[in-house]
């Protein structure tokens, strides 16, 4: 999707394992999770010790939540209003042991905001506190980024007319956030996450750029404050969402790209935070398929190698089985099961308690959350 078609929906709003044709997920089972879903995350938002579903749905101005039954099935509960959100993360911000929901509200105007909701345990939640960023926000990454025990949030602002940015706003452990920061970036940041990748045990940043095909690397000084940003190459394009996983098991955290222009981009971690060239994974199999919008990193095949599903905004998803040394087989569609249907987001989790990964992928044009269980 070329980035105007893109910002718009955003301003209103095989190795030795099973292969997707024998059956690597059952079919898909759809339920209903507001007018447009946006974005999924996965979370323990009661005590049962079930995975739930949390969705942002920009066209109704909600977050639905869908509570886990532990044997891969969910209930819907009633949703709460949030106006346009477009990204969700969780984590406890009040330090009461139950997960709480940041969530970037978007009118594409420059009037976006970040809003912390407390959960309740229960898989209820209730507005703490939100704050004007003064630019149209993106998406979200939570961590602890000054060391003080409480978590934070690093917002990304895509620019309109301004030039784009990051900001950092720090958690106070009650469920509010001070002292906001902002980092300047050119390049159209969209996507956003945040781990220790130059290993000083301190969480970094790294941020997809849409508008000139890019990473950003930024590193935390140790005091909660980010370095120059180091920007590289990840395959042109439209760059649209990144995560960070260890891809070959060597302690050292590498970074897997969404690149909607190109396919799934992977840049290696040289193991002081900084990163080599990208390899780009087209997704094709006996076709090829749209550029991805999102991408999770688990094991699909348990065979102790880390694997890569991605969600297409307008055709098949698919995955990638991982060779455990940071490539990849080629692209494999999951056509038998969600033939011709996608979204801009994916989540993994254990859903049923079988210990195998399954899929959650809203459906934005049809107001639904498909869910694949992983048939190991």
């Amino acid at each position: 999707m070329h980035p105007a078609v893109r910002i718009a929906v955003v301003a209103i709003v095989l190795s030795v394992g099973l292969n997707a044709w024998a059956g690597q997920f059952k079919r898909a089972v759809y339920y209903a999770a507001g007018q447009r879903p946006y974005q999924v995350i996965p979370g323990q938002f009661t005590s049962s010790g079930n995975l739930d579903l949390a969705i942002a749905n920009y066209v109704s101005n909600q977050v639905c939540i869908l509570l886990g039954n532990g044997d891969g099935t969910f209930k819907r509960l009633p949703c709460f209003s949030a106006p346009l959100p477009i990204a969700i993360a969780s984590g406890d911000f009040n330090d009461d042991g139950h997960l709480d929901l940041a969530v970037v509200e978007t009118s594409g105007t420059g009037n976006g905001l970040i809003a912390i909701f407390l959960g309740d345990g229960k898989g209820g939640f209730r507005l703490s506190a939100s704050y004007a960023t003064g630019v149209a926000s993106i998406s979200v990454a939570v961590a602890d980024f000054n060391g003080d025990g409480h978590l934070d949030v690093a917002v990304t602002n895509k620019g309109f007319s301004s030039p784009g940015s990051v900001m950092t706003l720090f958690g106070d452990g009650h469920g509010k956030l001070r002292g906001r920061t902002t980092y300047n970036l050119s390049g159209g940041p969209f996507g956003i996450a945040a781990s220790d990748v130059n290993g000083d045990r301190q969480p970094d940043l790294v941020v997809a750029q849409v508008d000139n095909g890019t990473v950003a690397a930024f590193i935390n000084d140790g005091t909660g404050k980010f370095l120059k940003p180091i920007t590289y190459n990840a395959g042109g394009g439209e760059v649209v969402d990144v995560k960070i996983a260890d891809l070959r098991h060597d302690g050292r955290q590498d970074l897997v790209v969404a690149n909607a222009s190109q396919g799934l981009v992977v840049l290696l971690n040289k193991g002081d935070g900084t990163f080599g060239k990208p390899a780009i994974y087209r997704p094709c199999a006996d076709k090829c398929f749209a550029g991805p919008e999102e991408c999770t990193v688990t094991d699909f095949n348990l065979d102790g190698k880390l694997d890569v599903a991605c969600a297409a905004q307008a055709e098949d998803s698919y995955f990638f089985y991982g060779k455990g040394d940071g490539t990849f087989g080629k692209g494999i569609a999951i056509a038998d099961t969600i033939k011709n249907q996608g979204g801009f987001s994916i989540a993994s989790g254990d859903f049923n308690h079988d210990g195998a990964p399954d899929l959650a992928i809203p459906i934005e044009e049809y107001g639904k959350v498909a869910i694949l269980l992983n048939a190991k």
